[in-house]
């Protein structure tokens, strides 16, 4: 699973579920979780969109009204999306028909894996196949998985921008991100020696374990919001908070996370770090709550930096963050 809960949703007037689509993000975003759904108007936006086998494999939950328009009703819709996706939920619903009526039409149509509901409760059912669904997966070792998945998109997003922001500098803007970010290099190289040198006297494997360095993800986020802190940058300067954030609030936490074992702490399993620390189901959902925030902060700043103008001055990495 991933922070993206993405939602096939076939409505043929699409107006009439906003109000439904901004409480159910509402409350998935308390969970940690980004909403997206995807409307289709008709049978046949459905069936030109789930020809795109890539979006099938992304969908995690299917809405489909019972009155389609045009003499369609939401069965044949279902039936024919199953065709294409085989085995994953589906929430029928409508304004006028109730829960029982529209469980004796996909009964009919021999239709499997349906959850009914009238509009009104159309929130209410939505939330609880989603809490269903994210039970399965939320457990600390699939938790894991969740933050290192989202965190390495983000890392890959970082890169970009600091390969936007080197396209829009001139030769001496380059020399000054490069110097700064071979100065980090070169730490490290020394740091290494040094280690090397101590590690040639380790008496055991265990001493070992900690040594994992060179440019790493924290040395690029330093130079990220030492750029955004420079003038050249200003009209950026109010994404570097957010760098700042994830550097200081998130790479600790995504590190460790990287570094735990799951061990069984009474009758349930937790993931604890070689000192004994335990993460708490509660600790990683307030984590990907700021990832998903910080996230869309890094989404827009990699947009914005796409759509800039190369600057005139050479002042691009005046520090970086600590």
């Amino acid at each position: 699973m991933r922070l993206d809960f993405n939602v096939l949703w076939v409505d043929d007037q699409p107006n009439r579920v906003d109000a439904q689509i901004v409480a159910i993000r509402r409350k998935m975003e308390e969970e940690g979780f980004q909403f997206n759904a995807r409307q289709c108007m008709s049978l046949q936006d459905v069936q030109q969109l789930i020809a795109e086998h890539v979006f099938t494999d992304e969908i995690d939950l299917i809405l489909v009204d019972y009155d389609l328009g045009h003499n369609v009703e939401g069965q044949d819709a279902i039936a024919a999306i199953r065709e294409t996706i085989l085995y994953k939920d589906v929430v029928f619903y409508s304004a006028q028909n109730a829960a029982d009526e529209l469980r004796r039409l996909a009964f009919e149509r021999g239709l499997e894996g349906i959850y009914c509901a009238n509009r009104e409760e159309l929130v209410e059912e939505v939330l609880g196949v989603f809490e269903s669904l994210v039970k399965k997966v939320l457990d600390l070792d699939h938790t894991r998985g969740i933050v290192m998945g989202a965190t390495s998109d983000i890392d890959a997003m970082v890169n970009e921008c600091l390969s936007l922001i080197d396209s829009q500098c001139d030769k001496a803007g380059k020399e000054a991100i490069l110097k700064q970010a071979l100065g980090y290099v070169e730490k490290k190289a020394k740091d290494l020696s040094t280690l090397m040198e101590k590690l040639q006297k380790a008496t055991g494997l265990p001493e070992l374990f900690e040594a994992h360095l060179v440019f790493t993800a924290y040395d690029r986020l330093r130079i990220l919001a030492g750029v955004l802190d420079s003038k050249n940058f200003e009209a950026h300067k109010g994404f570097r908070p957010s760098v700042i954030d994830y550097q200081q609030n998130v790479m600790p936490k995504r590190n460790v996370l990287g570094h735990v074992a799951r061990m069984l702490q009474g009758n349930v399993y937790v993931l604890a770090d070689a000192k004994g620390n335990v993460m708490s189901l509660d600790e990683t959902r307030q984590l990907r709550r700021l990832i998903l925030r910080l996230r869309s902060d890094f989404q827009s700043l990699r947009g914005a930096l796409q759509g800039g103008s190369a600057p005139s001055t050479t002042d691009v990495a005046p520090g970086s963050a600590k």
